[in-house]
């Protein structure tokens, strides 16, 4: 007969739990109390160049006309904050470089004095983050350009004559409405872009161009021109859909160059010609009238579109039309300004 023997598992005594608190304890003290992290000392210096990127190719190159500028002021600061360290400032001499040192370890930012750089002078980058180590000369380069990418409604807001960059879908390509008309949009706004200098290089609707240009106005209408120069394309980035307004939100928007309107490929829809070309305002003989219903526009059409003794023949008084094109204005009368006669199609009236 065999026996079954059960092992019973003792109870720790009153000093084996005393132990095992006293671990526990230690244990989360240790958690609680961590060792003092480890501070760096020591300190590093950071030299560089200010220069006017002639070429804009990121690299110094007096042969490509780049030029250092001389008299900037700069500061290096504790990144994330506004805090400059002492005496961790200076000026570039007439070489355009720069040193300063004595610099506490770490990531920190280099702050341009913007009012020391000369006026056609623009400083894009501003602060330009490096980071020092212990014994070590951090290199720093502050490029100036022309003007810095702005966007399109950003450029409408400067005073006329001012030199911009800008980029944006085309909406209409160079030559579709006339020799010296293109547009582009961005997500902000739409401009007219008032130059033959983007003809024959091959701007296709749905291409993004980046271009620099002169701000300036004709009666109202705001556009892009002087010496227009391409920056850069990208093709086939995508067509923009148009967006469609009322006829009266049309004549409201010509009171400003700066409405969201303006210069942006609209549709106006299920809109009747109320007055034939010729019989608007002023008489002009490439200017309708339209009405959905919400007020009085003006329709402009120009001769690259429709001759002009064509228009009274192709549109019709009493007849409404869905027409695509752009929110333009003549002396503050908002307009819509077809791109080709493929954009204007007859639908019935409301």
């Amino acid at each position: 007969m065999k026996l079954l023997r059960t092992i019973r598992a003792r109870r720790p005594g009153p000093a084996a739990r005393f132990a095992g608190l006293l671990a526990a304890a230690a244990v989360l003290a240790a958690c609680e109390d961590p060792a003092p992290i480890l501070e760096l000392t020591g300190s590093g210096s950071v030299a560089g160049l200010v220069f006017f990127d002639a070429d804009e190719d990121g690299l110094f190159d007096p042969s490509d006309g780049d030029t250092p500028v001389e008299g900037v002021g700069l500061a290096v600061r504790n990144r994330g904050t506004s805090d400059v360290f002492a005496g961790a400032t200076a000026t570039t001499g007439a070489d355009g470089r720069f040193s300063i040192t004595g610099l506490p370890l770490g990531t920190h930012d280099l702050l341009v004095d913007e009012s020391t750089v000369p006026t056609d002078v623009s400083i894009c980058q501003n602060p330009i983050p490096f980071s020092v180590f212990l014994n070590e000369t951090a290199s720093a380069e502050v490029r100036g350009r022309a003007a810095c990418l702005i966007t399109i409604a950003e450029a409408k807001e400067l005073a006329l004559g001012s030199f911009v960059i800008i980029q944006g879908i085309v909406t209409s390509f160079p030559n579709q409405i006339d020799p010296s008309f293109t547009y582009i949009q961005d997500e902000t706004a739409g401009t007219r872009v008032f130059s033959g200098a983007l003809g024959g290089l091959g701007i296709e609707i749905g291409d993004r161009i980046e271009i620099g240009g002169i701000t300036g106005a004709f009666s109202n209408d705001f556009d892009v021109e002087g010496d227009v120069a391409l920056r850069a394309l990208v093709e086939d980035v995508g067509e923009l859909a148009p967006v469609t307004v009322t006829t009266g939100e049309l004549s409201a928007s010509g009171a400003a160059f700066t409405h969201p309107i303006q210069g942006a490929l609209i549709l106006v829809a299920a809109a009747e010609l109320v007055a034939a070309f010729g019989d608007a305002p002023g008489g002009n003989a490439q200017n309708g009238v339209l009405d959905d219903g919400t007020g009085t526009t003006v329709i402009r059409v120009n001769d690259g579109v429709l001759p002009p003794g064509q228009l009274n023949t192709f549109f019709s008084v009493g007849t409404c039309y869905d027409i695509v094109g752009f929110g333009a204005n003549f002396g503050g009368a908002g307009q819509i300004f077809p791109r080709s006669s493929a954009d204007i199609m007859e639908v019935p009236c409301n």
